[in-house]
């Protein structure tokens, strides 16, 4: 009898543990997402915030808000300091994700959305359709709107022969697919599907956090936001759908092929004819 006593006065603190690990990761999503929105002051105090949570995350033990807050904490100080490119602001994150996995005891084992995954017919097909409506995105937003994307062929297309470019925009989609999946739909999917339960709140979150960063991306903008935002959401569901990152990873590499060619063949020769275009830093 007695140990049925005890584990029903555990229960309370178990269930009350699981609220405050859901409100932190909730919590740190919702200021990395409007870190990026925001000017650098505020995005400042957002970064500050997140290290209150954080620090509270590791007192309580807090499984998915922890290693969670650490990389987003980790991500936006290098930002902050002035890291611009940001697949290798991500790279570090995860770098360092993967040690405190590793290298914490009560941790090892919990980062479940390490695997490859299904690539069945149903996800090939979500594949394939999030692909052609990602296309068709990006290609309409930049022929009907025109956008300014000069510090994106300064920053990433060097003067190079075109045999070179083609293949450094293939490798550059591939590691960036990797770290943004890794990111979005891996550390932070997994962390809101664990603490917040997986339903659409948690697809939503990581969607809106994809999105925001996107602000002065490709696409660019508000209208960027919105458009990325979907892509998110497609993202989550394959990777939902597949139960790894297998599948999401494939289906970003041709969404990122389709916007290096779009910045290799159709921005880098209009930048040529109009060098005095606005050159800000990406």
């Amino acid at each position: 009898m007695f140990p049925t006593v005890s584990t029903l006065q555990r229960q309370p603190g178990i269930h009350s543990l699981r609220t405050l690990d859901a409100l932190l990761v909730v919590s740190v999503t919702l200021l990395v997402t409007a870190a990026p929105l925001v000017p650098s002051s505020a995005a400042i105090c957002a970064a500050v915030g997140t290290a209150v949570l954080a620090v509270v995350a590791w007192y309580k033990r807090c499984r998915a808000a922890a290693p969670f807050s650490t990389f987003c904490l980790i991500c936006l100080g290098l930002v902050l300091s002035g890291v611009h490119y940001f697949p290798v602001v991500l790279a570090i994150g995860l770098l360092c994700y993967a040690g405190v996995m590793r290298g914490v005891p009560w941790l090892r084992g919990t980062a479940t959305w390490a695997r490859w995954g299904s690539f069945d017919r149903d996800v090939r097909l979500l594949s394939a359709a999030a692909c052609l409506l990602a296309a068709v995105a990006l290609l309409s937003w930049y022929l009907l709107l025109h956008p300014n994307i000069a510090n994106i062929v300064k920053a990433f297309v060097p003067d190079l022969p075109l045999g070179l470019l083609i293949v450094g925009g293939l490798i550059f989609s591939m590691v960036n697919a990797a770290v943004e999946e890794g990111a979005y739909r891996g550390v932070i999917l997994h962390a809101l599907d664990t603490s917040l339960g997986p339903g659409f709140a948690a697809l939503l979150l990581q969607a809106l956090a994809f999105g925001a960063v996107h602000i002065g991306g490709f696409p660019r903008g508000w209208l960027g936001v919105g458009l990325a935002c979907i892509y998110g959401l497609f993202m989550g569901v394959i990777r939902r759908r597949a139960g790894g990152m297998f599948a999401p990873w494939i289906a970003h590499v041709f969404t990122d092929v389709v916007i290096a060619g779009i910045v290799i063949g159709l921005a880098r020769p209009n930048q040529a004819m109009h060098p005095t275009a606005d050159r800000s830093a990406f």
